[in-house]
């Protein structure tokens, strides 16, 4: 009851004009939740940068959380994640050159500092901004993980969620994430009733799953044969998924689960080592683990990421998001 009464105070004063917002003058879409973490920010900000990129100069930015550094960062080559975040830099890694990702924890200053970036960009895609109110998205996307739906879960402490389920009317449109590919059109249409009871009537409601590729050697060309036997090392917010879905497709011999953005050290990674088997982790562990293997020559072959990409269940999404950018620029 007080984190409620907290944090409707705190949406009340922002709703009735009494706190201050910033909405850029470039064109936003935010990706976020209501909950704590794992709902799939990152991939769904790399499946619309995929979308847009090749009609659009785009930005990323984030507030780059787990970073040991402050203010405003751009990503480059030489970053890594205690500089800038694990998400940022996997995000950046994935793209490489072709889009400036940036992090700051004052969203508001990173927008106005990117707009003056030369060039600029025009559209600036937000990481996990949907309880940052002090800034107004264009387009505002609210992720909820099918396995935890917003509209069934509870405030924190006992339950996920940042704010209450009527957060959700901010939504300009809802992605559930997570979906098993044989999701039926009914319990689709159950979803997408209850989700519309707290975000509104017209809101969209989109459905996405994963789609994992084949694991990827952390130290390109290694002599080292193709396993189909891992140990499992994850630092992330659910990693009873990983571990399952690993399980559909390899021979799975343990798994060593860390706190999400968790900071790998020697220690870790001698630890991990001595299981005796070759290695999985998640692209966003692959980021941080990197460097660390690099040093460990003899062992380095025997680790691998497990890259991971959104698919939605029809083209709607699509349309949705190329409609409102086009909508912007009279396309």
């Amino acid at each position: 009851m007080l984190y409620c009464s907290i944090t409707s105070l705190r949406n009340y004063g922002y709703d009735s004009g009494l706190k201050k917002t910033y909405q850029s003058v470039t064109f936003s879409i935010n990706v976020g939740n209501l909950t704590v973490g794992g709902t799939g920010k990152t991939p769904h900000i790399e499946y619309i940068t995929t979308l847009l990129k090749p009609l659009y100069t785009l930005a990323i930015l984030s507030r780059g959380y787990g970073r040991d550094s402050k203010g405003y960062l751009k990503a480059s080559p030489q970053s890594s994640a205690a500089e800038i975040g694990d998400e940022p830099l996997q995000i950046y890694r994935r793209f490489g050159q072709q889009i400036p990702v940036y992090v700051c924890e004052k969203r508001a200053v990173g927008l106005q500092l990117i707009q003056q970036e030369k060039p600029s960009p025009q559209i600036i895609l937000l990481d996990d901004a949907f309880q940052h109110r002090a800034i107004t998205p264009h387009l505002n996307l609210l992720l909820s993980d099918y396995g935890r739906l917003f509209y069934q879960d509870f405030l924190l402490p006992s339950g996920l969620l940042r704010e209450s389920r009527a957060g959700a009317k901010r939504a300009d449109a809802v992605v559930i994430t997570k979906c098993p590919a044989t999701l039926e059109a009914t319990q689709k249409t159950l979803i997408t009733t209850s989700v519309k009871h707290y975000a509104g009537s017209d809101t969209p409601v989109f459905f996405s799953t994963f789609e994992y590729g084949l694991p990827t050697a952390y130290i390109p060309n290694t002599a080292y044969a193709f396993p189909n036997q891992f140990w499992l090392v994850s630092g992330i917010a659910q990693p009873h998924i990983f571990e399952e879905a690993a399980k559909e497709h390899f021979q799975i011999m343990g798994h060593t689960a860390f706190g999400d953005h968790h900071s790998f050290s020697n220690d870790d990674l001698q630890k991990i080592i001595k299981q005796g088997y070759p290695i999985l982790t998640t692209e966003k562990d692959w980021v941080k683990l990197q460097p660390l293997v690099e040093n460990i020559k003899t062992e380095a072959g025997k680790f691998f990421y497990w890259p991971i990409k959104v698919k939605f269940d029809t083209s709607d999404f699509d349309n949705f998001i190329l409609n409102e950018a086009a909508r912007q620029f009279h396309v």
